[in-house]
């Protein structure tokens, strides 16, 4: 009767047993390549004064910072029990936009008698590069798929093309406004999901879904540029 119990114990829980082996993560870690879209935009005003013919001359601008293709390349290593990873990424995404520009012009002979210009100006580059440091719970799913859900703060490194004065042309008047590359450190956060699924024995492909937040206060702006955005790509992942 003991055997027997003992066997119908042994027998209850095997089953429990592989379902804890099977929700291990048994590798040291991974490395991590993707490529996608970051999704969505945001506004940026900004607005500046300059001495002209003794008085003050402004100019306020207005764009869309719009959503683009990203590249990130990562790594991540088991750091408690089986399946907590710590991770860092670098992500690097860029676009450009074309801006709105209100101008307005003292006149050269009258004073306080300024002159309302508009004008636009194409070009103006957006970039971001992006240092995600992550706490990573990896976790098998599936044969061969395992899903990583992370969170942690981002560093953000923006590069804004914006405009701080404008060159007068005499008598419409007509305006031109030079870019200036405004470049700003801040800090966010991300969070998202990481599926990867197995091809052989150490490396795979995988998908990436993340959405980070940061607020970047560039010179002139009126408000803060926020940067980020939702971005979903695919890789591949190398197993260690």
């Amino acid at each position: 009767m003991m055997t027997a119990g003992i066997l119908a114990l042994c027998v209850c829980a095997a089953p429990r047993a592989v379902a804890a082996q099977t929700m291990q993560w048994t590798d040291k870690g991974y490395v991590s390549v993707n490529g996608g879209v970051q999704v969505g935009s945001h506004n940026l005003t900004t607005s500046s004064t300059f001495p002209l013919y003794d008085e003050q001359a402004t100019v306020a601008t207005s764009q869309k910072v719009k959503s683009g293709g990203f590249f990130d390349i990562g790594a991540a290593y088991r750091v408690w029990g089986n399946n907590v990873l710590a991770g860092v990424t670098f992500s690097h995404t860029s676009s450009d936009a074309t801006l709105s520009l209100n101008a307005s012009i003292p006149d050269p002979l009258v004073t306080d008698q300024p002159r309302t210009v508009t004008s636009s100006q194409s070009g103006a580059k957006h970039s971001e590069n992006v240092i995600h440091l992550n706490a990573i719970w990896m976790m098998p799913v599936a044969n061969k798929l395992d899903v990583g859900v992370f969170v942690g703060p981002s560093i953000f490194i923006v590069k804004q093309d914006t405009v701080t004065t404008v060159d007068v042309t005499e008598p419409a008047p007509t305006v031109s406004a030079p870019l200036t590359d405004a470049s700003k450190t801040t800090i966010g956060f991300n969070a998202g999901v990481d599926l990867q699924y197995l091809v052989g024995k150490k490396w795979g492909v995988g998908g990436l879904a993340r959405y980070s937040w940061g607020s970047a206060d560039i010179g002139g702006a009126t408000k803060n540029l926020t940067v980020g955005g939702f971005q979903i790509g695919a890789g591949v992942r190398a197993r260690f």
